[in-house]
């Protein structure tokens, strides 16, 4: 942790009197202001779901966002032609990673391969899963179709 009692230097570019009012602010004010900056940004930004669809090398499935990553099926890209391998499901944990220069991109995690033939389907919410289970992780429903086909 820095020293509480020094001030923070200010970003260039932002004018004075913008800086002179948010110096203004209390604690609470200034928790306030920065949650609504960090909404505005997020609205800004390309969603999380483009981006995948956008960098994804192989065929994507299904994209199951969860605010700040999202998970992905997808079929893999075949190692010995330029198609993608369907024998194969894999899945992935995605996330925005901020680079040095302040852009960011996509940080792929391999988590593993799933079941590419059985899978569960939920009949409340409509999710398949990559397993049998009893009850949803989704919704909670007990009410799970275990002989779905993908």
């Amino acid at each position: 942790m820095g020293d509480t009692d020094e001030d923070p230097t200010p970003p260039d570019g932002l004018p004075e009197t913008l800086l002179q009012r948010i110096d203004a602010l209390e604690l609470p004010e200034l928790k306030s202001l920065l949650s609504y900056i960090e909404g505005r940004v997020e609205s800004l930004r390309t969603p999380i779901e483009t981006e995948i669809e956008a960098n994804a090398a192989g065929e994507i499935l299904e994209i199951e966002t969860h605010g700040a990553y999202a998970l992905v099926r997808m079929h893999p890209p075949d190692p010995d032609d330029s198609g993608v391998n369907t024998d194969i499901t894999s899945l992935y944990h995605v996330r925005r990673e901020p680079q040095l220069d302040g852009t960011e991109s996509l940080h792929w995690v391999y988590l593993g391969d799933v079941d590419n033939t059985a899978a569960a389907r939920c009949e409340t919410c409509g999710r398949t899963f990559d397993r049998e289970v009893d009850v949803c992780p989704n919704c909670g429903s007990d009410d799970v179709d275990t002989e779905t086909e993908e």
